[in-house]
């Protein structure tokens, strides 16, 4: 009897955490501790963005920029690092302590802090990187890689639970992929909608090919990135209306602060929240179990999202950067939204559902 009294004191104390196969029991706390967190680790690596395209770094890994960044992941791992030797000191297994989806994040953590001192020594090996070389580097792409592995970590904690679609109960997660998105788009800021697209308006130049290939890259890249994060999203919850929304205009908010130029571009934010809009009304509320619904919503929403985003560029050049107006023809104006909704069927159908039977396979 002593004996068994002994390995009962072993043992987590929570008959919640026995019923999760021996880890703890799932903590909203540490969901929007950890979604807090995230936030701060996108700010960080935006404004970071933001001094190296106004001119604020220098050739030197320490910079002001750089220690929000890693501080802001530094918190990440002492958060997780603490949950973890409080469960085990409870009983848990070092392997199980901590909550369901948390462990891979702390498997990012250390990886990120080994990624840092690789991206040091590489910056010492081949120098600094300039303009696009910034995101492509192996190194910045790693570091890119883990954090994304501890930003995920609230997604996968509320993807195995049960949720009634509303916000208290989904908010770490929809936080979470707005960061997520965003590290996303950040690395392919190469392919920007905003203000290089100047030249895009104005004269209509004689020879336009690389003008039209810089042209239809950022609209077909950015809006799939936006709509596969919907499409995700909507895979798995019914989502509360307003969370694609909130989604559309961070996201672009973020996109046009780390590169403004002019203060007018921020009217790109009211064409992602128009079509934000369309997408919760599609894809929001009720999941889209509806073949024809889902399609429709990830032709329309890539389409809206380029067609409004070249509105947009069309007014700037008017009114803020004195170019004129777009001087693409009917046949790009037309057609890249056109081609940016066929990319958005294309993901569309990794949500179909296997066929049952030679009936559903239509």
């Amino acid at each position: 009897m002593a004996v068994t009294k002994s390995a009962d004191r072993l043992m987590p104390a929570t008959s919640a955490g026995r019923a999760i196969a021996g880890i703890p029991a799932d903590n909203i706390r540490l969901d929007w501790l950890m979604a807090l967190i995230c936030c701060a680790i996108v700010f960080g690596l935006y404004i970071d963005g933001w001094a190296h395209n106004h001119g604020q770094v220098d050739d030197s890994f320490f910079t002001p920029w750089h220690a929000l960044l890693y501080s802001a992941v530094g918190l990440s791992g002492l958060v997780l690092i603490v949950n973890h030797f409080r469960n085990v000191s409870k009983g848990y297994r070092w392997s199980k302590a901590l909550p369901a989806g948390y462990s891979l994040s702390l498997i990012g953590f250390f990886a990120f802090g080994a990624g840092g001192l690789v991206d040091m020594l590489w910056h010492e090996t081949f120098g600094f990187e300039e303009g696009i070389e910034a995101l492509i580097s192996p190194s910045h792409l790693f570091l890119a890689v883990t954090g994304l592995l501890i930003m995920t970590g609230p997604i996968r904690a509320l993807w195995r639970r049960e949720s009634d679609g509303s916000w208290g109960a989904l908010a770490p997660a929809i936080l979470c992929f707005i960061c997520i998105t965003s590290v996303f788009t950040f690395f392919n800021a190469y392919a920007p909608i905003g203000g290089d697209m100047i030249i895009l308006t104005g004269a209509r130049p004689e020879s336009h090919s690389l003008h039209d290939i810089a042209g239809i890259t950022p609209f077909v890249i950015q809006s799939n990135i936006l709509l596969g994060a919907a499409l995700f999203m909507a895979r798995r919850w019914t989502l509360p209306f307003g969370a694609l929304t909130l989604l559309f205009v961070v996201n672009s908010l973020l996109m046009t602060w780390y590169r403004v130029g002019e203060s007018g571009e921020f009217i790109f934010a009211i064409s992602a929240a128009l079509v934000g809009l369309l997408a919760d009304y599609l894809l929001g509320g009720s999941q889209p179990t509806e073949t024809s619904r889902l399609r429709l919503a990830a032709v329309l929403v890539p389409f809206a999202y380029s067609l409004g985003a070249m509105l947009v560029i069309h007014i700037l050049g008017n009114s803020v950067w004195g170019t004129g107006g777009l001087w693409w023809l009917i046949h790009m104006w037309l057609g890249i939204p056109v081609l940016a909704g066929a990319f958005g069927y294309g993901l569309s159908m990794l949500m179909r559902q296997p066929a049952t039977s030679p009936s559903e396979s239509t």
